[in-house]
């Protein structure tokens, strides 16, 4: 339909009696990707949401009355199906038709409308677009240690995303994303992850290989329709990682590429910097001076937040969350301070490695707990070269004091929070480095 349509658009384009008698040629279709770049320059596309609060309240709200009455007439039996705030909300991104259907699957599964079914419907459009929606589960209590992140995310992040009216009270707007960096494995993806469950949002991911495609134009059909996708579902937090690799310099890129990673770029730098963007962009790297500039400056991510690797409280935090939050790890006369001092530098990845190992050894004797003795062997399976390590944070930190949209004051006190907490010799000598 749409390539006979073109033909019929094209003339239409340039037929001066159209104009002439003020006409106007109208055409509706599930996408206007259907028609060739060509013909979309000359016409003017108008894109309509899936659905409105106002049409999914008004659908939910018939949909609930019917069931009522008929459920009355039929058993004699008088029910309430709730349509509050949340189920509007839980419906978002849904078109009219998929609206209806999950609400009558909902009352036909539990007598009510669920927050669940409209969940799964949303999971299943996104899946048929290649994305993993995730319903987080597990709050910052899950994470171990970071209380200086924790907390300033709390202020900065959490408390205005609540209270829209009390940032509004104080002039600031709502925030528009964050940007995570840190050296791999400090658990930034389950920070995020944690992140989304404070706020109480649902959580997309998004990496490099959701976007992009072989043939060209295919990639920047891709991010339109993702983008898009994605503002009709949010509030919603959509999470980044490698956020380096979606958002490389413009001066690093390849001229092999044909150009789709530049054009792929200023599409997102301008998704990003939408003021009417609904979306909660969070985004974790290990390698920021990868990233063009244009991406790091307020008004597409409003701060770049340090994720130090945890100190000796941080690591006391991980072992308890990978043996009794995590996994229920049955352990036995384990000195975890002494641990904690001998995995200085160790990231929280490498102490979660470390646990299972020690449980793993246990089970092979058929142990009946996890012992000392169990995890100083996994250790000595496990190297990590400190100096190496402190290096890196030297160079991590000379990278954050260079860029403009770091909050040098946090900065300064995360540096301090680190070393107060860290119970090693060397941490005086290697905080006189860092300032």
């Amino acid at each position: 339909h749409a390539q006979m349509l073109s033909d019929v658009m094209a003339a239409a384009s340039h037929d001066t009696a159209v104009y002439d008698n003020k006409s106007t040629l109208i055409v509706f279709a599930s996408s206007a990707e259907l028609f060739n770049a060509t013909l979309r320059r000359l016409a003017h596309t108008i894109t309509i949401p899936a659905s409105t609060p106002e049409e999914r309240r008004a659908i939910l709200e018939t949909q609930a009355k019917k069931l009522e009455e008929g459920y009355k007439q039929m058993y004699g039996v008088d029910i309430k199906i709730h349509t509050d705030g949340d189920l509007i909300q839980a419906s978002a991104g849904l078109d009219l038709h998929q609206v209806e259907t999950a609400a009558l699957e909902s009352f036909f599964k539990a007598r009510d409308f669920k927050v669940e079914t409209f969940t799964e419907y949303k999971a299943k459009l996104l899946r048929e677009m290649g994305l993993t929606y995730i319903v987080p589960t597990r709050g910052f209590e899950s994470v171990g240690g970071y209380g200086y992140v924790k907390d300033y995310i709390a202020k900065r992040v959490v408390k205005p995303l609540r209270n829209p009216e009390l940032a509004q009270r104080y002039g600031l707007g709502i925030p528009k994303g964050i940007l995570l960096y840190g050296p791999p494995g400090t658990g930034k993806s389950w920070l995020c992850r944690a992140l989304a469950k404070e706020i109480g949002l649902p959580m997309v991911s998004l990496s490099p290989a959701d976007l992009l495609r072989g043939i060209v134009g295919e990639t920047e059909a891709r991010i339109r329709q993702i983008t898009r996708l994605l503002e009709d579902l949010a509030p919603c937090v959509v999470f980044i990682d490698e956020f380096d690799q979606l958002t490389l310099s413009r001066e690093a890129t390849m001229i092999t590429d044909s150009g789709v990673s530049r054009r792929m770029v200023n599409m997102l730098l301008e998704w990003l910097g939408r003021e009417d963007r609904k979306t909660f962009v969070v985004g974790a790297t290990n390698h920021i001076e990868n990233i063009d500039r244009a991406f790091l400056r307020p008004g597409r991510l409003d701060e770049v937040v340090p994720v130090l690797p945890p100190d000796h409280e941080a690591r006391l935090e991980i072992f308890r969350v990978h043996t009794e939050v995590v996994r229920r790890v049955p352990v036995r006369d384990v000195d975890f301070n002494a641990l904690a001092r001998a995995t200085y530098m160790w990231t929280g990845a490498e102490i979660e490695k470390l646990v299972t190992e020690a449980a793993a050894l246990a089970m092979d004797e058929d142990a009946e707990a996890v012992e000392q003795r169990h995890f100083e062997a996994a250790m000595e399976a496990m190297e990590v070269n400190v100096q190496e390590r402190e290096q890196k944070l030297q160079d991590m930190v000379e990278q954050l004091k260079r860029l403009e949209n770091v909050n040098r004051r946090f900065l300064n006190e995360a540096l301090k929070f680190w070393a107060s907490k860290e119970r090693s010799d060397r941490v005086t000598q290697l905080l006189k480095a860092l300032r």
